[in-house]
């Protein structure tokens, strides 16, 4: 079974110390590899989550609740987040979507024009697992759901990249997966990205830690999604690639919070070591949503106000 949020939200919070620091930095480099630590810049305790989490949550118990995609409902739960005063980190692009429409503005046109940040993607993985079994649907509400943030061919590229190899992944599906991710996607620089990057996966000639430097680990989907990609389709299990994302530095916890979850979508539980899933917080709600997402019949509708 999909441990999709599981896998996120503990990529996320070993991350989640790390973030915005390069590889040289002592921090990262003494870090364990497979511990959990507070973050003095969230002031998070250790093993709990950051944004990446929440949203995906949030994305998950909408699509629960309402046996499908309403972006009326997942719009409102986005604000609700944001002014609950426990949005743990947000960027500027959403924080600017969620002010428009706290004044009014329907969520058809609150998103930013032009922002290629990591908010589309981050939460885009729930979506693959919900919607598995009708990717032209699972598409189009990608971008629509997309679109409530970040208005962009990047942005919608990075989210629906990540839908689609969370929905092949769940479904054991993932021969040939860069192609059958770029059939579906806008032209974007993401895109570009993404097609070349079976040159570096099949390399012996450049190490992983130097791919993920060419590839950058900023906090853009240009940069996030191909390096989590990379790291999905380079490493076997979750903890290698996890590890090995956040050891590249800058943008750490969405970075691993996105690769983890892909490695849960395909494997669950398997190769996340036992005392990671007892530290994360709120392991059984977590569980819990997980099996939910998985096992509802998946309705691909959308409400008359699109």
């Amino acid at each position: 079974m999909s441990n999709v949020l599981l896998g996120t939200c503990i990529g996320d919070a070993l991350g989640m110390p790390f973030e915005t620091l390069l590889p040289n930095n002592p921090q990262l480099i003494n870090w364990d590899g497979v511990s959990f630590l507070p973050s003095i810049h969230h002031k998070l305790k250790a093993g709990m989550y950051t944004d990446d989490g929440q949203l995906s949550i949030i994305v998950a118990e909408s699509l629960i609740s309402n046996s499908g995609f309403n972006p009326d409902d997942l719009a409102q739960r986005y604000l609700a987040w944001m002014k609950s005063g426990n949005a743990r980190g947000f960027g500027k692009t959403t924080l600017l979507a969620m002010q428009n429409l706290e004044s009014g503005k329907h969520w058809t046109s609150s998103g930013v024009v032009g922002s290629y940040g990591n908010g589309t993607a981050m939460r885009a993985a729930p979506f693959g697992v919900y919607f598995r079994n009708d990717l032209r649907a699972l598409v189009s509400i990608v971008k629509t759901d997309s679109a409530i943030t970040h208005v962009s061919e990047d942005a919608e590229a990075g989210a629906i990249a990540i839908a689609l190899a969370a929905a092949y992944a769940v479904n054991q599906d993932t021969d040939d997966l860069l192609e059958k991710i770029c059939e579906q996607l806008p032209n974007s620089k993401v895109k570009n990205t993404i097609y070349s990057l079976g040159s570096l996966i099949n390399s012996d000639c450049i190490t992983a830690e130097q791919s993920l430097r060419v590839l950058g680990t900023r906090a853009n989907v240009r940069e996030t999604v191909p390096a989590a990609l990379y790291c999905f389709l380079k490493f076997d299990n979750y903890i290698d690639a996890v590890r090995t994302i956040i050891r590249s530095g800058q943008d750490c916890d969405t970075n691993a919070a996105i690769t983890g979850a892909l490695f849960a979508a395909k494997d669950g539980i398997k190769n996340i070591p036992k005392h990671l899933i007892d530290q994360i917080e709120n392991r059984d709600c977590l569980f819990k949503l997980d099996s939910q997402l998985y096992n509802r019949t998946s309705y691909s509708f959308f409400p008359r106000s699109i």
